[in-house]
């Protein structure tokens, strides 16, 4: 075998080896990418659920207008952010613990279990409107 021959062997050889690692190395990342990172991150959805389940209350409480109980209010609203969390596959639960009107204020204690398969979370919470 002449020398340019040779030469060519080994650099396909080599080539093909770099492509094994890079795809390897491609591989890797990508499953370690689907275990771990902004899928596990339930920050967005926390802040979601504190920003807007609140106002989501006060709402439903104002436009039930007294025709039904503050806690038939709560389940209401409650059910309407477990089933949309569930449509985007994450898994949320509320526990209203106690909730009261005095004097024109409404106060809920409650708490919500948030999960997505991996990290659940769960977090107490009062609101006062």
């Amino acid at each position: 075998m002449n020398t340019k021959g040779q030469l060519l062997l080994v650099s396909g050889l080599l080539m093909s080896i770099t492509l094994i690692a890079v795809s390897s190395t491609i591989t890797h990342s990508v499953n370690l990418g689907a275990h771990q990172g902004e899928r596990h991150d339930l920050t967005p959805q926390i802040s979601s659920i504190e920003s807007n389940f609140p106002l989501a209350l006060e709402y439903q409480i104002d436009q039930d207008d007294g025709s039904v109980s503050i806690i038939e209010s709560f389940e209401a609203v409650a059910e309407d952010f477990e089933y949309l969390f569930a449509l985007r596959g994450i898994s949320l639960s509320f526990d209203l613990k106690s909730s009261s009107l005095n004097s024109g204020t409404y106060n809920f204690v409650y708490e919500y279990i948030l999960g997505d398969g991996i990290i659940t979370i769960t977090l107490s919470k009062t609101t006062t409107f």
